[in-house]
């Protein structure tokens, strides 16, 4: 799912205006089968006819000749994040997100012939029990599902309610539209039971700052930063901390003052760690996931946070004070978030999570977006690999430089600079493995939360306690995982 968009390709997409047929017509919803020679129209008299190559994407290898008659290809989700705003449209509204995906459907509609439709399920603790319903009746009510980043990711393996994605037909997992790497990534044990396609658009966590306190206050360019590698977290605590400023003077720091750092809510704060290359979990040489938190890396990472909370008013409590405004340096939070700036006077911009250090090779970005999922029950399973192949084939088309557009309208700004962030955080994405499968479980919810709850809200640096507490029940959760796993997966 490597779904690098070429700034320069940005750039011409973003400077000019963006217009989708209302009906599905736009020369990006040609139909899938055509060839990749395209005419330059009629020539002049005495002139010879232009070829031009399509030297783009290459083509999905989906046989045009399927005809799943009109079979159902039912969605089930919950009403959460992205999912209510970036996945689903059963009309065209003029508006491009809107459009964009409708297009998508339609054209994998008519390519297989089936009907594209989806069940909202309610909370993200919904979908879990519906797919289980599913699974018990038999009924092929869903053919796949899309899951909370966390919630019931674990149980819905151990439980046998998911399809292997390994058996799919028709679906080419070495192609760019698909992140087989990322699938390894979730597989825990011989099956493949998550998938990760440039359908299932990722939602990293990003950190928005204000560009007007970098000019007044005289810091260096953040932007310059990332680029020559040098967007630390040594770098971020320095500058939240020499911004925060009691303006009024009385001794107390609100959301009348100049303050360094303030989040939506506290899981903005796990991503420090996965920025700084350091995860809970890692696979061991038998494949097995265990423990990796006990090092030095998160003890200094630990240190460094905790020091930042205890700084006095470097840290708002969340939800007291935003960047809009014109008082918060930084502002922790989805990278969908960007929408909600686009009638503020502040010029704003996006960065990655720091590195740890300068020797860090890249910066990563923890992906907080969903998981797809398929029911055991799917009766027909090469219609369900033919659709999932070209809905994320055809997302690359139209729906994701969309989502770029949408992401860069307003104050955050349409420049080179913005979009090679955003570069960054979609090629840098990444999965904390032990956080997806048991992140709300005892123990193991406490590691995952490390940098949240013990740095920003108990205010501490004494790691070494925190962990010992938490780490015999952590083993024995993994161990008990295991062992429904592997008596599971004997059964195949």
């Amino acid at each position: 799912m490597k779904r690098t968009l070429s700034i320069l390709l940005l750039i011409a997409l973003l400077a000019t205006p963006l217009t989708l047929a209302s009906c599905g017509e736009s020369e990006t919803n040609a139909d899938p089968a055509q060839t990749d020679a395209v005419t330059s129209g009629e020539p002049a008299p005495g002139e010879e006819e232009v070829i031009v190559e399509d030297e783009g994407r290459p083509m999905h290898q989906v046989p045009d000749n399927l005809d799943f008659e009109a079979a159902v290809f039912n969605i089930v989700y919950p009403d959460w994040q992205g999912y209510k705003y970036y996945f689903f449209a059963d009309e065209t509204n003029g508006d491009p997100m809107n459009d964009a995906i409708f297009n998508r459907t339609t054209i994998v509609e008519e390519y297989l012939n089936i009907d594209i439709t989806q069940t909202n399920i309610g909370g993200i603790a919904d979908v879990s029990p519906a797919v289980q319903k599913s699974v018990t009746a038999q009924d092929d009510a869903y053919q796949l599902a899309l899951t909370h980043c966390i919630q019931n990711v674990a149980s819905m393996v151990t439980s046998g309610y998911l399809y292997n994605y390994d058996k799919l037909n028709y679906v080419d997992y070495t192609a760019e539209w698909w992140n087989r790497e990322m699938m390894d990534v979730l597989r825990l044990g011989k099956n493949t039971y998550y998938g990760v396609s440039d359908y299932m658009i990722p939602c990293p966590y990003a950190i928005f700052f204000n560009k007007n306190l970098i000019e007044d206050y005289q810091f260096e360019n953040p932007y310059e930063l990332v680029y020559n590698g040098e967007w630390t977290i040594d770098k971020f605590c320095e500058m939240a901390t020499a911004v925060t400023t009691d303006t009024n003077g009385d001794g107390n720091f609100t959301s009348d003052d100049i303050i360094g750092v303030c989040v939506e809510e506290g899981s903005k704060y796990i991503s420090f760690m996965s920025g700084a290359d350091q995860f809970m979990t890692q696979k061991n040489e038998q494949g097995q996931i265990e423990l990796a938190l006990n090092t030095d890396r998160m003890i200094t990472i630990v240190e460094k946070l905790g020091a930042l909370a205890n700084t006095t008013g470097v840290v708002a409590s969340e939800n007291t004070i935003f960047i809009k405004d014109g008082k918060l340096l930084f502002e922790l939070h989805t990278i969908a978030n960007a929408v909600n700036y686009r009638d503020t006077e502040v010029d704003i911009g996006i960065l990655p999570y720091p590195k740890f250090d300068v020797e860090q090779e890249n910066y990563i970005s923890l992906d907080w977006g969903g998981l797809m999922c398929i029911p055991t029950t799917i009766s027909n399973p090469d219609m369900v690999g033919a659709a999932l192949e070209l809905l994320a084939y055809e997302s690359a088309n139209e729906v994701i430089p969309t989502y770029y557009d949408v992401l860069l309208e307003g104050k955050l700004a349409r420049d080179t600079d913005t979009i090679a962030m955003l570069d960054i955080l979609f090629d840098t994405i990444a999965y904390e493995v032990g956080g997806n499968y048991f992140g709300f479980e005892s123990g193991l919810s406490d590691l995952f939360y490390t940098t949240c709850r013990l740095c920003f809200y108990n205010k501490s640096t004494d790691f070494a306690s925190w962990y010992k507490g938490k780490e015999k029940s952590s083993n024995k959760l993994i161990e008990r995982f295991y062992k429904s796993l592997e008596e599971l997966e004997a059964l195949d």
